[in-house]
């Protein structure tokens, strides 16, 4: 999927005087994962809050939950799984 571009800070990037668009596919998991429910006023029930299952000792209900809104989100998801390192990793494309 193709969308405009974030810079590192979320700030919209300007190449040459425009906004710069690309593929965004992991730019829009990013936001769904580090997002809560209710930080989009337009979508208020979309997000992960990954940060929230910090304490969580089943680390399942994050796996689902990544599951859930990647695919409510339109992506196909073949896999999310969790490292020994703790970082979330996701095979999901948009279809």
């Amino acid at each position: 999927m193709t969308d405009i571009g974030l810079n590192d800070s979320e700030d919209i990037t300007i190449f040459f005087g425009d906004f710069l668009v690309a593929e965004s596919t992991a730019q829009h998991q990013q936001q769904l994962l580090l997002n809560t429910k209710g930080d989009f006023k337009e979508n208020p029930t979309v997000c992960v809050g990954a940060l929230g299952y910090l304490d969580d000792e089943h680390y399942q209900n994050l796996i689902r939950a990544v599951n859930v809104e990647f695919t409510r989100d339109g992506m196909e998801v073949a896999e999310v799984s969790l490292s020994n390192e703790g970082v979330i990793k996701s095979d999901a494309v948009y279809t």
